[in-house]
């Protein structure tokens, strides 16, 4: 139970004229100044443990559902990822393609210039050898 101002000034001066002043103020310092009532009991500790351990628990849930909502999305991410790195991985594969059949149409290219230069040379040198 809390003591009024007035209480506490009456114990004092009942607690100064049994033992003295100094002794009643003393024993007044070794009180708390609200009362006894505002300590906490091992019931009060108990209770506050259990609070506890409900709030915690529902924190626990919600981390626990947070996580896995995250890491579906980032499943889902990472598979969209994937999904852009083999389209590509496909048109990388149709470049190379285009590539091969251009190399393949310049070696032609290539020999057909080759062998008409020859022709004409072969050609020019015949003439200048009939001709001459």
């Amino acid at each position: 139970m809390a003591y009024t101002a007035q209480q506490r000034s009456e114990i004092y001066a009942q607690l100064a004229d049994k033992i003295s002043p100094q002794g009643a103020e003393f024993l007044m310092a070794q009180a708390p100044p609200g009362g006894w009532e505002q300590f906490a009991t091992k019931a009060d500790l108990k209770e506050l443990a259990a609070e506890m351990t409900t709030r915690f628990a529902a924190v626990d849930v919600k981390m626990t559902q947070g996580f896995a909502e995250l890491d579906m999305k980032m499943e889902r991410g990472f598979a969209e990822i994937n999904s852009r790195f083999a389209e590509m991985d496909s048109r990388f594969a149709e470049m190379d393609s285009r590539f091969a059949k251009l190399t393949e149409q310049r070696g032609r290219d290539v020999w057909a210039f080759s062998a008409a230069m020859a022709v004409m040379v072969i050609t020019v040198v015949v003439s200048v050898f009939l001709a001459g």
